[in-house]
């Protein structure tokens, strides 16, 4: 049975905009996410996805409920706690991209490592592996300004992927791209989610795109609509639909494991992504 990574219970959350004023954002929000899994989140603007997500990823207290990460209570931990807790236990994918602007893209993949507190020749090896992993090794002494769309978030990807986190947070993270990079990012986003067995979590307003995921979770005025697990076979239909002509070229390798005995080495990460492109290119014939 898989592990639970993702366990909430009753979340409420309310802002108060002066007495007696308050608004109830999310209403009652009962949640889990297991161990691998991809899980997209839909909602119309104004539904409480982004919230949700503000407090998935620990940037956010709930006002009420419980909520543990990873066994962690994120509702009852301290300001100190969820800032060690979103360094190590968590990576962001945003729209924007959220790089920084006049440094290089091998540092900005070196940042969360840096607080981290990781000695500089480590996390400079280990940033130029994760920018080789999403085809950006050309590019690591770039600008951000110096990009494509594409390319920051390829960029942005190889930074969520830094400090080995349990969960992989994406906001929007093709929203804005052209239809064709959105589905080669989204991609690789889900072949490297998947050959490290990360819990990836994905905010979306486009519905072709949650549907590549393992599960479908609808909010609507603060409350779960709808939660619906999809089968294999809907699944490697919607796959094949979407990145019928996206090759596992558009990633590289992973060289190496990055926690043993919880992700696949080397040669395990290439098998899990050759196997995918080829049942992928078998069911677009």
């Amino acid at each position: 049975m898989a592990k639970t990574i993702i366990d909430m219970k009753g979340i409420v959350k309310k802002f108060y905009i002066g007495q007696p004023n308050e608004l109830t954002i999310l209403k009652g929000i009962d949640l889990t996410v297991e161990e691998g899994e991809f899980l997209s989140i839909v909602g119309q603007s104004g539904s409480g996805k982004s919230t949700l997500m503000n407090i998935i990823g620990a940037l956010d207290r709930p006002t009420e409920g419980e909520y543990l990460l990873d066994d962690i209570a994120i509702d009852q931990a301290g300001d100190g706690q969820l800032s060690s807790i979103r360094n190590e236990k968590i990576g962001f994918v945003f729209q924007t991209f959220n790089l920084i602007p006049r440094t290089s893209a091998l540092k900005n993949v070196e940042l969360p490592m840096l607080y981290a507190g990781m000695p500089r020749s480590k996390r400079t090896a280990r940033a130029k592996q994760l920018l080789g992993m999403v085809q950006m090794e050309e590019r690591m002494d770039h600008m951000p300004n110096e990009l494509s769309g594409g390319q920051k978030q390829r960029v942005a990807i190889a930074r969520a992927m830094a400090n080995d986190p349990a969960i992989i947070l994406a906001d929007e993270p093709t929203g804005n791209l052209d239809s064709t990079t959105s589905r080669q990012v989204l991609y690789s986003m889900l072949e490297m989610a998947k050959s490290y067995g990360i819990t990836f979590v994905m905010v979306t307003h486009e519905k072709e795109l949650a549907y590549c995921g393992d599960r479908i979770v609808t909010i609507k005025d603060g409350r779960v609509l709808d939660n619906v697990l999809l089968g294999e076979d809907e699944k490697a239909e919607n796959r094949r639909r979407l990145f019928g002509d996206v090759t596992s070229g558009d990633i590289a390798e992973p060289e190496t494991t990055v926690a043993e005995g919880k992700k696949p080495a080397a040669r395990q990460a290439k098998a899990v992504a050759a196997a995918v492109a080829e049942k992928v290119n078998q069911e677009s014939m």
